[in-house]
């Protein structure tokens, strides 16, 4: 769980042990480096860290149960992960899922047009849900506030919701389709995320570019610069089977089997 790198990822605060190095915040990175050497299917069930994430449904340390299908479409591995929290939730009947995209979510329960919208709309509805804000925001980060503050909480209803074909902003390591769109899905139970999966990208080049861009955003937003990680670009570069991969937050999924209401509820030694 120790690495000498760590993700540049805006949204994400890694714990840097300054002797050591970091304490992973996923097991993404390694293991794709073992799916690149042996090429085959491989799993994953650890603790992983984030910094500053404290709240009901945040902790700076969680279980994560990380998994890559090689041959597989991100489809298919959507239909295993809700084969998998419908088992895990039994006896508890969850309703047929639904499945959406990106745009017709947005549309559906914010009436926003995600290709068209500006920053100004996004204001707008902000200001019409009382959510308050500090400075402005880009696109992508109002996305991101409506999608939780708007959009999530309308989603409870004991039924599994998942989100694809992202805006190409929200890719992160996910491959882009013809259209333009990510080959991304993200996982949402009674308004909770669980798992964020991608058909995974295989092009070392366009990882590096997105890396060197992460980066750009951070420096923008007066955060520190990370340096990228050679390892796991050089395990793209000697060959990642084309396969689909997923990351799966235990804790949230056992407290909405267990009906808690904070994360503490669920954690042996909740550090607070």
């Amino acid at each position: 769980i120790l690495d000498t790198h760590t993700v540049t990822d805006q949204q994400i605060e890694s714990i840097n042990t300054e002797q050591f190095g970091y304490l992973h915040t996923s097991p993404e990175y390694a293991m794709k480096r073992l799916l690149a050497q042996y090429q085959r299917d491989i799993f994953q069930l650890c603790k992983v860290f984030r910094a500053e994430e404290q709240g009901p449904v945040h902790h700076c340390e969680f279980t994560m149960l990380e998994w890559y299908r090689v041959s597989w479409s991100y489809q298919q591995l959507m239909q295993e992960v809700e084969a998998l929290i419908k088992q895990v939730m039994a006896p508890i009947e969850l309703k047929n899922s639904i499945s959406l995209t990106y745009e017709k979510i947005f549309a559906d329960f914010a009436a926003i047009d995600v290709v068209t919208a500006d920053q100004a709309e996004y204001f707008r509805i902000c200001t019409d849900h009382e959510i308050n804000l500090n400075s402005s925001l880009s696109i992508k980060q109002y996305q991101e506030l409506v999608l939780d503050q708007v959009i999530l909480p309308k989603l409870q209803n004991n039924r599994i919701y998942f989100i694809h074909e992202y805006p190409r902003q929200h890719a992160a390591l996910a491959k882009i389709n013809s259209q333009g769109y990510a080959e991304r899905f993200e996982c949402y139970l009674n308004g909770m995320e669980l798992a964020n999966g991608f058909q995974e990208l295989t092009d070392a080049n366009e990882q590096q570019d997105r890396f060197e861009e992460d980066n750009r955003i951070r420096l923008l937003a007066d955060q520190k610069a990370i340096e990228i990680d050679a390892k796991f670009i050089a395990a793209l570069k000697a060959g990642l089977p084309e396969s689909a991969g997923v990351a799966l937050g235990v804790d949230r999924l056992l407290m909405l089997k267990l009906d808690a209401s904070h994360i503490n509820d669920v954690l042996v030694f909740p550090n607070v």
